[in-house]
């Protein structure tokens, strides 16, 4: 019979007392019977208790003669073989001998001072029954190089920077600490790591490459690819016995991947990921334009907006220079006043003057200490489009508004051309700007091909009831898959006045049609006075001037305007550019000027019904109106697309990347063309060309023909689609895209402890400093794998066992001199 069973079946015998589960297991191992607590959670008291002392790893081993990682991935017991009886009759004679010695006498000892003693003792003598039961601690440890594991270092620029003790770069710094020869008698972290395993050494950036030691990496890698790294070294070590990787990296990835999937992969395979941090968590004392957002296409002449995020570390409240250029020349520089230690939005405006595609740089002046200046600039491509784009105004009655904006547009717009049907009486119509004859000549547009020839449309005080239901149809399908911009104004027959609630267009509007009307007498009094919101001073179409105050000086000096609708629920997602306050009173201000996207395209309604009054009202000199109305119609079909396009997925590309060429095909519904034999032809900017095969994919939900390239040449690339369709036959379409030099590496260079936490803990891995790399072999070398076997270390002869009963000695000595027990 095993020598263990007897303790088994006593521990059983617990069972149906107060004890309702056994309070400890008896293992049998080669040593004897291991005791081991179950009921009672020994492991997770004593680890917790353990990591809250052990605040340094070298007077951790001294106090408890083992690593932590021993702790914390053991299993705790004792090695003898106690008798149950033997248990009971020992806490029997304890208990006896701490009441006859300490709690029955009474002599001149206080009953604080008799609890105190009895305590001490009972510790004591506790303890040495801890240590004559030789408590042990079972844990797995590695066969040594039984199995591998892969150091992979970051080899990429940002490793360059000096952000480590001693002023060392990251690169420099990790190579210290991992790769160093032995020297003082002291093992470098692979020397060790290499006594217990076999260890593959890689380099990684944008690729992973393979070295003996750290001479071969100089930190030249213009991307971090985390995620390609992590499959090209589980590729490789498919086969072998991989224990784990260590990745030592900034975690500054900037290459996208589906890094979930991998981790999967990993994690599956039983492979955990020790990720080390390399750098600083926080970027000392830096600027940093961290990215800019620029309309793709704009109309030439108009304004544009650059959304530009400025990044600043270390700094407090300070003013910041952006110097803008346009293809290499200055243009303007704006001062900022930015707070510090933040990322904040600001807004350059440009003005395109001349047509073609033009590269806008933006750059921070440095401010003094940057540690790089590496990060302070942002390139963007701009196609500057000529017109004329044509829209389509629709009046169901005679009014001053058509005539007003037409007019302001006439004296210096050459770009785009309102096409008006104005209604004149039943089944009767006046119409302005038209191409030919023909042209409405049967009142609005009744197919989609008709309504879609035109880039804007433009709703006056025209009811619902003036469309078929086939043509409400046609406009929200002009929107949504054109891609074209609706403008609805305000009038008598517009908006719930024009009974348009519950209809397609009540869909497209970024105003909810939930309002109620003006009082008739004052339905078209001049009483609401515009004023700009927080979107509204620096968009497009509400920023009068350059000049952002006399831009606001110049709406506050505009006259009322009347409103015949009150619409008072802006739609989520939409944004308000400019509200109305009624003169005089104190009610809140009421949605002017609202705008959204729909689909492909856009919407905005303004609810005003007299925007003439802008023009009339004010002195001869002004142009608000005219720059209003100019600016609005601009910004409302600069964005259309046109029926066959083409370009790269996003407008700007650096060497090395992988460019995603994009292209759209649609017919004269515009719906998309799915049997297209496409190509697109890529010119660089040495003159030589690559043909790209386009595939028809769905990317997200629409439906375009892609293929990829990888970018080798900096400065703009010409992109020309060739495509042959049975439907269409022959199209082809045009665009530039921009190979920048900047480079990644140095934007969000600050160590990145969430990316690589996450990577650990998905993957069963640890995360670490550089400064703690003692742990990460302790904690590789007791995991329990496949390749690991199982060993007992002795707890009894801790040092601090020693000290403890030295402790409780002294302790009660003192306690017993003091009283004059001694």
């Amino acid at each position: 019979m095993s020598p263990c069973a007897g303790l088994n079946r006593s521990r059983n015998l617990q069972k149906g007392f107060w004890i309702q589960r056994p309070i400890f297991e008896v293992t049998e191992w080669r040593f004897g019977c291991v005791l081991e607590l179950t009921n009672f959670n020994l492991s997770g008291a004593l680890a917790g208790t353990i990591m809250l002392m052990l605040f340094m790893g070298t007077l951790a081993r001294l106090l408890f003669g083992h690593e932590r990682a021993v702790f914390s991935n053991g299993r705790f017991g004792f090695d003898l073989r106690p008798r149950w009886w033997l248990i009971i009759l020992l806490t029997i004679l304890l208990g006896g001998f701490i009441h006859f010695v300490y709690i029955r006498p009474r002599f001149r000892i206080k009953r604080h001072t008799t609890v105190i003693l009895a305590a001490l003792r009972t510790a004591l003598i506790g303890l040495v029954v801890f240590m004559l039961l030789k408590p042990v601690v079972v844990v797995s440890s590695v066969v040594p190089r039984s199995s591998y594991v892969a150091l992979a270092i970051d080899d990429s620029l940002s490793m360059k920077l000096q952000d480590t003790p001693g002023r060392l770069t990251r690169l420099a710094y990790a190579k210290q600490m991992l790769l160093a020869p032995p020297s003082a008698g002291k093992n470098s972290f692979l020397t060790d790591l290499e006594d217990k395993f076999k260890t593959n050494l890689y380099g990684f950036s944008g690729e992973v490459t393979s070295v003996a030691d750290g001479n071969t990496l100089y930190g030249e890698g213009r991307t971090t690819d985390i995620t390609g790294a992590l499959d090209e070294i589980a590729k490789r070590s498919s086969g072998m016995p991989l224990s784990a990787v260590i990745l030592a990296t900034d975690g500054a990835a900037n290459v996208s991947r589906d890094l979930d999937a991998t981790l999967r992969e990993l994690r599956a395979r039983d492979v955990p990921v020790f990720t080390i941090g390399v750098g600083d968590t926080s970027r000392p004392l830096d600027a940093e334009l961290s990215r800019i957002n620029v309309p793709r296409r704009v109309l030439v002449g108009s304004r544009a907006n650059i959304d530009a995020f400025v990044s600043l570390s270390g700094y407090g409240a300070t003013k910041v220079l952006l110097n803008v250029r346009e293809d290499g020349r200055a243009i303007k520089t704006e001062v900022f006043n930015l707070r510090g230690s933040d990322t904040q939005a600001v807004k350059l405006e440009i003005v395109p003057s001349t047509p073609g595609f033009h590269r806008y740089t933006v750059e921070i002046t440095p401010l003094d200490g940057e540690v790089t200046i590496d990060n302070n600039r942002q390139d963007a491509l701009v196609e500057v489009i000529e017109g004329p784009m044509r829209i389509l105004h629709v009046e169901g009655e005679p009014r001053w508004e058509l005539g007003k904006i037409r007019e302001s547009l006439s004296l210096t717009e050459k770009n785009i051309t309102i096409v008006s049907l104005q209604r004149t009486g039943e089944n009767k119509f006046y119409r302005q700007g038209i191409g030919g004859e023909q042209e409405l000549v049967a009142g609005f547009p009744k197919t989609e091909e008709e309504l879609f020839a035109y880039d804007g449309l433009v709703l006056g005080s025209v009811e619902a009831s003036f469309f078929t239901t086939e043509q409400l149809r046609n406009i929200e399908a002009f929107v949504a898959r054109r891609g074209g911009g609706l403008l609805a104004l305000g009038g008598r027959f517009s908006f719930d006045g024009g009974k348009y609630k519950g209809t397609l267009i009540d869909d497209l509007l970024p105003l909810a049609l939930e309002g109620h009307k003006v009082d008739d007498a004052e339905s078209y009094a001049p009483v609401y006075k515009a004023q700009l919101t927080g979107a509204g001073q620096e968009h497009p179409i509400t920023r009068l001037n350059e000049d952002r105050s006399v831009s606001q000086k110049t709406w506050n000096d505009l006259p009322p305007v009347s409103i015949s609708e009150i619409l008072k629920t802006v739609k989520p997602g939409a944004t308000l550019l400019l509200e109305a306050k009624r003169v005089g009173a104190s009610s809140p201000a009421v949605p002017l000027l609202g705008q959204q996207k729909y689909g492909r395209g856009q919407t905005l309604a303004l609810t005003a019904t007299d925007t003439w009054r802008w023009r009339m009202r004010m002195d001869s000199k002004s142009n608000a109106h005219e720059t209003f109305w100019r600016q609005m119609l601009r910004y409302l079909v600069s964005g259309t697309p046109k029926q066959i396009e083409v370009g790269a997925q996003q407008d700007v590309y650096v060497m090395d990347d992988t460019v995603s060429v994009v292209a759209d095909i649609r017919d004269k519904h515009f719906n998309p063309v799915n049997d297209a034999r496409a190509t697109a032809r890529i010119t660089k900017p040495s003159g030589a060309t690559l043909d790209v095969p386009l595939k028809f994919t769905s990317i997200n939900d629409a439906n375009v023909y892609t293929g990829e390239f990888k970018a080798d040449e900096l400065g703009q690339h010409g992109i020309e689609l060739i495509a042959n369709s049975s439907s269409l036959g022959q199209v082809s379409a045009k665009s530039n895209m921009l190979v920048s030099d900047l480079n990644r590496e140095f934007y969000g260079a600050e160590q990145n402890p969430g990316l690589l936490k996450r990577i650990a803990a998905e993957t069963g891995g640890k995360y670490y400093q550089l400064s703690d790399l003692h742990s990460l072999l302790d904690d590789l070398t007791y995991r329990k794998t496949p390749y690991s076997e199982r060993i007992t270390k002795d707890l009894w002869d801790m040092p601090i066992n020693f000290f403890l009963i030295v402790g409780l000695l002294s302790a009660e000595w003192f306690l017993r001199k003091r009283e004059g027990l001694a």
